[in-house]
Formats: structure tokens, C-alpha cells, sequence
């Protein structure tokens, strides 16, 4: 059995309706300190988060699904359209001991039912005339990953890690951008994984965008390749470049000085760490390395899960936990680097980062830490 298997299929069952209790567990002890009687979960990646990788979508371009968890101290709710309500209760809660309530599509919008079922004072994740918008509390909820979590997302950033080292075997000078791109995407399929970006841009448009969406533009030299994958709700968001013939010295020293920055953030992690000491150290980096304003043009990236990224945690005084996972994206003009970390009870790991892609080695101030290299080709 290989290890996808091991965490997607049958042999999971148990184990995903053993993490789904505990995530209401979660919820219920924040009710109580909250004084909240209920409340209801619409947002794709909180259902993902609640449910243990469960999917309450439809509609690919909303972050809102369709279907409503409902969650009180006592009881829990499933709240749908009939359309989707047998398939979410029998595919994505499956053994979950949510009580079902089927809707008529004419019937009006299940939240508002679901909001009706939860009580007096009630939050919500999305706006619903009569709750509490809680959707800050909800994330802070996320952290810390279970087990299952951690082991999932580092399947995520391996099987990532995979396809970008053999697509970068294939492309080649000529190939438009959005040729590479629907590569990309196919390859991620294949493995059962969604995309919720996907930019590939080259040569000039590097330079000139910080999100160089795919184009007809043919590939002269210089590629830059970012999926945001998501399988089970989770993210493993990674960026890689190739370089066909040697780069200039512009882009050597650009993407060096991106590439020490990550690994002196992913270096650094630590639990209790506050994430507004982190972007202060960021900017003290930056400027060392002679780009004192590039942070000021990308975010710097946060943790990451079942939200692609809480990239503005860093004006907070939020602190690291253990068994957190992060996105952190390193610009400078030219340049970028991204990779999926997770900080274990060992240290930070960057999970996305596989065998056969060339390495930098940078000196920390916690010894030596390896992050993905420009590959020449």
C-alpha cells in the first residue's frame, strides 16, 4: 500500500473520524469560553478543517460551500440543499454523527437555517444577518496540526517537490507559458491534488510582476514556476526557477539573496517566536543583503494549512506554535522562493524540498540550513 493510500483511503476511516471529534472538541471548549450557544461553518477550508479533509464545494470560484456544519455543546448539524445533502453526509462526514436537515433549493439559504438550529448568540464564519463574524477565532483554531495533518502535508509537499522535478526535465526554450502551465496542472491532477494558483511566468515578466500569471509568451531563458496545491483542504504552496545557459548576475545575486533570507526565516522558527519579530528580522536581512525595500512589495508570508497563507499574521503578536505549517515567499525583483515548512518537535523541516533538485547551502545563525537552488539547465 503506498503511502497516498495510507492517508486517503480506507484504511484512514478511523482515523479522520478520530481527528474530526477532536477538531469539534476544539470548538466546543472556544464556545464555552466565548459564550456562544452555536455555531456554523460554511467556508470550504473551515469544513475541510472540522470534517478531517472533507469538501463541501461545488462551485470552484467561492470560497463559501454548499453545505453548513452546525455546531452547538451538545449537538451537531449538516445543513444542505437536497442536490448536495446525501452526498456531503455520505461522502464527507461520513461517521461524523452529524444530523442531517435537508433543504429545498426554494426553500431559502441553508445558513440562515443553520443559524436558526445553533441557538441565540451565534458566530459564523461567513456573514449572516443575525451571528458574530468569527472568522479570525475559527483560524486560530487550525493550530495546532494533528498528527494526520502533519503526515498530510507532508505527502503534499513531497508528491509537489515530484512533479516540479520532472516537469523541469521537460520544458524548454520555445514552450509558451501557458503550455508549461497546463502541464503543470495536469501533473497535479494526476496525484489527486487541486490548484488554487497557478503562475508561470518568464524572462522579463519576472522582473516586471510579482505574479506573472501564465501568457502566450514563448520561454527565452528564465522560468519561474508556482502551484498553490490543495488536497484534504491543505495547502503546500512552493515556488522554483530554471535557467537555461547561465544566468546574469542580476538574477545569481537576486535570487541568492531571496534564497538566504528563507532560510534564515525557516531557520529561526521556534515556538513562542512572535510573528512580528519575524518581519522585523526579515526587513534587518533585506537590507544586509542590499535590497533594503524589497519586503515592502510581496507579502512575506505566515502560516499556512487549510488557508493558503495568513501572510498578515506578521503585523500581529501572534507567536509560532509546534506543529504549525508555514509559507514563507522570499522576493526580490527577479527572484522568488517558496517553500512548505512544518516545525516539528525537531526543528523546522521544508517538506517540499526532494532529492534531485540542486541545493544552496546557507550559513544560519542555527548552523547550516539547505534551500532549493536556481537550477541551470
Amino acid at each position: 500500500m503506498s503511502n497516498f493510500e495510507r492517508l486517503s483511503g480506507e484504511a484512514t476511516i478511523l482515523r479522520v473520524i478520530e481527528d474530526a471529534a477532536l477538531k469539534r472538541e476544539r470548538v466546543r471548549v472556544w464556545l464555552t469560553k466565548k459564550g456562544l450557544d452555536g455555531v456554523v461553518i460554511t467556508r470550504r477550508d473551515n469544513f475541510a478543517w472540522l470534517t478531517g479533509g472533507g469538501d463541501n464545494r461545488v462551485i470552484e470560484s467561492t470560497e463559501i460551500g454548499v453545505g453548513s456544519a452546525v455546531i452547538t455543546p451538545q449537538k451537531q448539524f449538516l445543513v444542505a440543499h437536497s442536490m448536495d445533502a446525501d452526498r456531503l453526509i455520505e461522502e464527507q462526514v461520513s461517521g461524523q454523527g452529524y444530523e442531517l436537515v435537508l433543504m429545498r433549493w426554494h426553500e431559502g439559504d441553508p445558513r440562515e437555517r443553520a443559524r436558526d438550529l445553533a441557538g441565540q448568540r451565534v458566530g459564523a464564519d461567513t456573514l449572516i444577518p443575525g451571528t458574530e463574524y468569527i472568522q479570525p477565532d475559527l483560524l486560530d483554531l487550525h493550530y495546532p496540526l494533528t498528527d494526520l495533518e502533519m503526515n498530510r502535508c507532508h505527502w503534499l509537499g513531497q508528491r509537489v517537490s515530484e512533479i516540479l522535478e520532472t516537469l523541469a526535465t521537460q520544458v524548454k526554450p520555445g514552450m509558451t507559458e501557458r503550455e508549461v502551465a497546463i502541464q503543470l496542472h495536469i501533473e497535479h491532477i494526476r496525484h489527486g491534488i487541486d490548484l488554487d494558483v497557478l503562475i508561470v511566468g518568464s524572462d522579463e515578466r519576472i522582473f516586471r510582476y510579482r505574479h506573472p500569471l501564465p501568457t502566450d509568451k514563448p520561454i527565452e531563458r528564465y522560468l519561474l514556476l508556482h502551484p498553490v496545491a490543495r488536497r484534504w483542504g491543505l495547502h503546500g504552496n512552493v515556488t522554483r526557477s530554471i535557467h537555461f545557459g547561465q544566468p546574469t548576475l542580476e538574477i545569481k545575486r537576486a535570487y541568492r539573496a531571496a534564497a538566504t533570507v528563507e532560510a534564515f526565516v525557516i531557520a529561526s522558527l521556534q515556538p513562542g517566536l512572535r510573528f512580528a519579530d519575524i518581519l522585523a528580522h526579515q526587513k534587518a536581512w533585506y537590507a544586509q543583503l542590499g535590497f533594503p525595500d524589497e519586503w515592502h512589495f510581496h507579502y512575506q508570508g505566515g502560516p499556512t494549512g487549510y488557508i493558503i497563507v495568513d501572510a498578515t499574521r506578521c503585523l500581529t503578536d501572534k507567536q509560532v506554535q509546534l506543529n504549525q505549517a508555514f509559507d514563507w515567499f522570499i522576493t526580490v525583483t527577479g527572484a522568488k522562493v517558496e517553500e512548505l515548512t512544518l516545525l516539528t518537535s525537531n526543528g523546522p523541516k521544508i517538506v517540499s524540498l526532494g532529492s534531485h533538485w540542486p541545493r544552496l547551502e546557507i550559513q544560519t545563525d542555527q548552523g547550516v540550513f539547505f534551500v532549493p537552488d536556481l537550477m541551470i539547465r
